[in-house]
């Protein structure tokens, strides 16, 4: 793996399944911003903080983009590595043959999370009946004071729920949801350069929101999202400019209809960003 983006500024965590993981310095940061949000609440929900927003959040990411990653080797493509950094995670993965191929690696992402939620909620309602001797659990976060392991399954449920609906509800590029959507838009027939258009058009609109909301909330994680959401858009922007979409990684497919005339696989590394939820943090 070459590329800057997977080996600038990281550390190595290993390898699983022969694709390589590793770590961005930064995500210490984004960890610090989480429990500073409980800093002067109680020494509980900092130990609380550090735990789920720490090593549960990075085995969740983690999985999501081993997601990614299995599905890309499903359907023939190579699988360069896994990067966990502040906004999530990224899957460096070969360039899928065509939009219904992406769909299928975009979507493997987020979906991971929904067994991810089941098996976490079942810790949740197992625990929640030992502690309250019922079979009514409760998304909703208990002090971590009073009921820490309740405090935790609850915080992790969550966690799977807000990046899972993050990804897919969000058609913004490159969230899975945007990709998911130019995919479907190219199943549809909609050529290349027009959704390369829209997909910018709706990613700029609400990568904008994003940011003007993390302003209001004072939370620079989101305001992050949104300008890397941004920089993305600004990269494919240039490249409607200049006639150049089919080259773009989101879009070099071969036979790809209404783009002109079949080209191959680009060999840099496709981004997928299933980006978690920077405002998770406040569960």
């Amino acid at each position: 793996m070459a590329d800057p983006l997977f080996t600038a500024c990281t550390i190595p965590l290993g390898s699983l399944f022969g694709i390589p993981v590793r770590l961005h310095f930064l995500f210490v940061v984004a960890l610090f911003l989480a429990v500073l949000s409980q800093a002067f609440v109680s020494a509980q929900s900092v130990a609380w903080a550090v735990v789920l927003f720490g090593p549960i959040l990075l085995l969740t990411v983690y999985i999501h983009e081993l997601g990614h990653c299995l599905a890309s080797r499903k359907v023939g493509a190579e699988v360069h590595g896994i990067l966990l950094w502040p906004l999530g995670g990224l899957a460096f993965v070969g360039h899928s043959t065509s939009p219904k191929t992406d769909l299928f690696v975009s979507i493997s992402g987020p979906l991971t999370h929904v067994p991810q939620f089941f098996i976490w909620f079942a810790i949740l309602a197992v625990s929640s009946h030992v502690v309250h001797h019922g079979w009514t659990p409760s998304l909703s976060v208990p002090d971590p004071r009073q009921h820490f392991w309740l405090a935790l399954c609850a915080g992790a449920s969550q966690l799977n729920l807000y990046i899972m609906a993050f990804n897919l509800l969000l058609p913004a590029y490159p969230l899975d949801g945007g990709r998911i959507f130019a995919d479907l838009l190219l199943l549809c027939g909609v050529n290349a350069r027009t959704t390369a258009i829209i997909t910018v058009v709706l990613a700029v609109a609400i990568a904008g929101a994003l940011i003007a909301w993390g302003i209001v909330e004072v939370a620079i994680l989101t305001i992050a999202v949104g300008i890397w959401m941004l920089y993305t858009s600004a990269e494919l922007g240039l490249a409607i400019k200049n006639g150049t979409v089919t080259q773009h990684p989101m879009f070099c497919y071969d036979n790809l209809s209404g783009s002109g005339p079949p080209r191959q696989p680009t060999s840099a590394p496709e981004v997928m960003l299933p980006a978690n939820q920077p405002r998770s943090a406040a569960v």
